[in-house]
């Protein structure tokens, strides 16, 4: 148990230490330093590592690294890991698998990913009732961004 709460101790403090590189500009370091918190199974580190892979922070992009990330963060419940998942799929246009992992977001509390699922059902599926559904829980929802909630109102009054 005392080694365990040690590992999370210097998991955290990578993290902390990589999020002040961060903010300072040294991508190379920061990364770095993430990558040795998700080793040490820090989540947000995980998440941070995914998206430095994902969008070529720091780092040459490669998706199937960054897709590795994102998904051991899933598997500890990080639900903005199954959002970024189903962006990737997304943006691949692979509307099934986008649909399944924004749906999995969803499962883990992410309500802003039922934005991404009203789209789906808006532009493939065309299928307006199940979107105004998911746009509906947007609408009522008090764990969206307000852009989030500012397009879901908008395509509402589309439908």
């Amino acid at each position: 148990m005392r080694h365990e709460q040690s590992q999370k101790s210097k998991a955290s403090d990578l993290f902390l230490r990589a999020s002040k590189q961060w903010d300072r500009g040294e991508l190379r370091s920061a990364f770095r330093l993430f990558m040795a918190a998700a080793k040490a199974g820090d989540r947000g580190a995980q998440v941070n590592v995914g998206y430095f892979y994902d969008r070529g922070v720091g780092v040459r992009k490669n998706r199937s690294e960054a897709l590795y990330w994102y998904k051991r963060a899933y598997r500890r419940g990080d639900a903005g890991a199954a959002n970024n998942i189903g962006t990737i799929w997304r943006d691949e246009k692979n509307a099934r698998r986008a649909l399944f992992w924004f749906q999995q977001a969803v499962s883990l509390g992410d309500d802003g990913s039922n934005l991404e699922i009203a789209r789906h059902y808006l532009r493939i599926e065309h299928n307006p009732s199940k979107a105004r559904d998911y746009l509906e829980k947007v609408c009522a929802s008090n764990r969206v961004s307000e852009m989030e909630a500012e397009e879901a109102k908008r395509l509402l009054r589309r439908l």
